[in-house]
């Protein structure tokens, strides 16, 4: 191996470290945004608890730079209805 083909690699992996870096301080000012209700429901929610957490969708829109809060009732009924008209459109 050569010393150039060492400091390629460094350098590529040192840009990939700034970038990821760049990347988690862009999320992390997002998870800020995070609302304290379901965006459909208004089903308050407890970002303490591990549980729901875990359990509820988060949809973060970049361009937007929006979050938006679904609990799994809503979510889960937002998916059948855009299954329902896939079906429909497949039909026709």
């Amino acid at each position: 191996m050569t010393k150039l083909e060492r400091k390629i690699r460094r350098k590529q992996a040192k840009k990939k470290k700034k970038q990821a870096e760049k990347e988690l301080v862009q999320k992390t000012a997002l998870f800020s945004k995070i609302s304290d209700e379901c965006l459909v429901c208004s089903k308050p929610f407890d970002k303490k608890d591990k549980e729901m957490v875990q359990s509820w969708y988060v949809i973060v829109r970049t361009e937007n730079k929006k979050v938006n809060l679904y609990c799994p009732e809503c979510w889960t009924k937002a998916n059948g209805i855009i299954q329902q008209l896939q079906e429909e459109i497949n039909d026709n």
